[in-house]
Order: structure tokens, then C-alpha cells, then sequence
């Protein structure tokens, strides 16, 4: 009876034991669940984090375009202002040379006189 009753016994453990497995098989399943879906998450992270790198890179490419122009730009600006400064010597030599003219016709008027 004593026998009976400790087989019964480890019936019981042995029942309580195949619970347990299966409670942690259904547990793996869950984690194995979990993970394929963090894996899928972290793939499509990667994936926007890719798109973001590659718009920064287009946004960097056309930042570097904008740079060319203002430089181009500045050197626009240059060659004007020497043109300006060109024109305001022009200006000083046409007004030497009307001065001159100018006492030139004096002159002549005086020898005219």
C-alpha cells in the first residue's frame, strides 16, 4: 500500500513535472514570438534609419550646390565691384579731360581776346 501510494505519488510529480514543460514550451514559443517580432522591428528601424541617412545625404549634396552658387555668387559681386571701380576711374579721367578742355578754351578764348 505504502508502494501504491508513493508511485501514486510520483504519478503525481510526473504530472505536475509535464505541466511544467509545458508551460515552458509554450513559454519558448511565446519568447521565440517576441524575438522574431523585435528582429522584424529592429529590421525596419534599419530600414528608416537608412531612408534618413539617405535624405541627409541629399540634403547635405544639395547644401554643398547652394554653397557653389553663394560662392559663385560672391565672385559675381567681385568682378562688379571692380567693374564699378573701373567706371568710377573712367569717370575721374573724363573729368580731368573736360578740365582740360575747359582750360583749353579758355585759353583760346584769351588768345581769341
Amino acid at each position: 500500500v505504502e508502494l501504491v501510494d508513493d508511485v501514486e505519488d510520483g504519478v503525481v510529480v510526473l504530472d505536475e513535472l509535464v505541466e511544467l514543460v509545458d508551460e515552458v514550451e509554450d513559454g519558448v514559443v511565446v519568447l521565440e514570438e517576441l524575438v522574431v517580432e523585435l528582429v522584424d522591428e529592429v529590421e525596419e528601424g534599419v530600414v528608416v534609419l537608412e531612408e534618413l541617412v539617405d535624405e541627409v545625404e541629399d540634403g547635405v549634396v544639395v547644401l554643398e550646390e547652394l554653397v557653389d552658387d553663394v560662392e559663385d555668387g560672391v565672385v559675381v559681386l567681385e568682378e562688379l565691384v571692380e567693374l564699378v571701380d573701373d567706371v568710377e576711374d573712367g569717370v575721374v579721367v573724363l573729368d580731368e579731360l573736360v578740365e582740360d578742355v575747359e582750360d583749353g578754351l579758355v585759353e583760346l578764348v584769351d588768345d581769341v581776346e
